[in-house]
């Protein structure tokens, strides 16, 4: 006999699975029951939450085990996606990536091999600043170690057919955030959000001058562009088979050698004495960098966090209904894409509030010493 509770986590599942098929195209509930996981009674369905734009899914079903990605339309304004399965793909034949077993025609949904993982990599999530104060205490041994062998992997990486300086790359979040702005004073976001989004947007402009300095030290250093996964922190890392895999490529570019390094330096809590060799390690007879790599690292990681800033800023600015038509326009005319969201709607798929988004704003911002 069940209990209530039994009952209720039973309903609770079979809405779950419900819901989630009601969303997918049939193509995508055909592929699923053709790799053994269909939206049914039989497979199990967990919610991975990590993300702060997509909406992921682990599926499992006897001996098989997918992991369903939604993309937020939000997400895919700012990203062109049929650069990320290529560069996904890059690195699958490497040996970095998951498999990805199915993409969607209109790239809104991928399915991928989900991987077992040794330990939980996401336990060294941090945010350090850009001067990271004297830490002793190794949270991971060997960390490090991991860490160096998965950079280099990358960097060997052929070139990805997407070139993105980070000149280029702060220019098209400034160009995109400054329309943005002149778009919403027109009156097409609640004054309830209009403030607090002017606010940062102020706020973020004032660093304008700082952001210049940054470019012109990067540029200094770099002798030519790698392949870069430009967003390296630990949830996007899985530890299996002794290893580090990437996941989560919507952002990987051809662009400066120290991108991913930086994006490992300001996400993990790594020793002193860790980040010492890491960066030693990186640095080393590295092909794509002059002698003024290491002291261009700050700047590196302050970049990190003005780009994280301006993507939050973007993210607050098209959910909950909040992009007028001369809004979207804006973003699709300036972001290349292969999905745009129309005209009008809110992007219900976004997994946090603008004022989450806001938040983030703030304190990726905090982080910029």
């Amino acid at each position: 006999m069940s209990t209530g509770s039994d009952l209720s986590a039973h309903q609770a599942d079979e809405g779950q699975h419900e819901s989630l098929c009601a969303r997918l195209p049939e193509a995508v509930n055909a592929r699923l029951a053709e790799l053994g996981c269909p939206l049914d009674e039989r497979t199990q369905i967990q919610v991975l939450s990590r993300g702060l734009s997509n909406q992921n899914y682990h599926l499992t079903n006897a001996d098989n085990q997918l992991v369903l990605r939604v993309n937020s339309q939000a997400s895919s304004q700012i990203s062109a996606r049929d650069h990320e399965v290529a560069n996904w793909r890059m690195a699958e034949r490497q040996g970095i990536a998951p498999e990805l077993v199915y993409v969607s025609p209109d790239n809104r949904f991928y399915l991928s091999r989900f991987i077992d993982t040794e330990e939980d990599w996401s336990r060294l999530m941090t945010a350090n600043p850009a001067h990271p104060l004297q830490d002793e205490c190794v949270t991971r041994p060997g960390a490090e170690v991991l860490l160096l062998d998965l950079l280099r992997g990358l960097g060997q990486l052929p070139l990805p057919e997407n070139p993105i300086s980070v000149t280029e790359q702060w220019l098209r979040y400034y160009r995109q955030l400054a329309q943005i702005a002149e778009s919403l004073d027109t009156g097409g976001m609640p004054v309830s959000y209009l403030e607090p989004w002017h606010k940062r947007w102020l706020a973020l402009k004032a660093h304008q001058g700082r952001v210049e300095a940054v470019l012109e030290q990067l540029n200094a250093c770099e002798l030519a562009p790698q392949y870069s996964h430009r967003d390296l922190n630990p949830h996007n890392l899985l530890v299996s088979q002794g290893k580090l895999w990437c996941i989560d490529y919507e952002y990987a570019c051809s662009s400066h050698p120290l991108v991913d390094l930086a994006s490992v330096l300001a996400t993990h809590r790594l020793a002193t004495e860790q980040r010492h060799r890491l960066i030693l390690g990186y640095l080393n007879e590295h092909p794509k960098l002059n002698d003024k790599a290491l002291a261009a690292i700050p700047c590196a990681m302050a970049l990190y966090w003005y780009f994280a800033a301006c993507w939050a800023l973007l993210m607050a600015s098209q959910g909950e209904g909040l992009l007028t038509r001369t809004v979207q326009k804006t973003v699709q005319h300036t972001v290349p894409q292969s999905v745009h969201q129309v005209q009008g709607e809110s992007d219900a798929s976004l997994p946090h509030s603008v004022s989450d988004y806001l938040q983030c704003f703030d304190d990726f911002m905090v982080l910029i010493a």
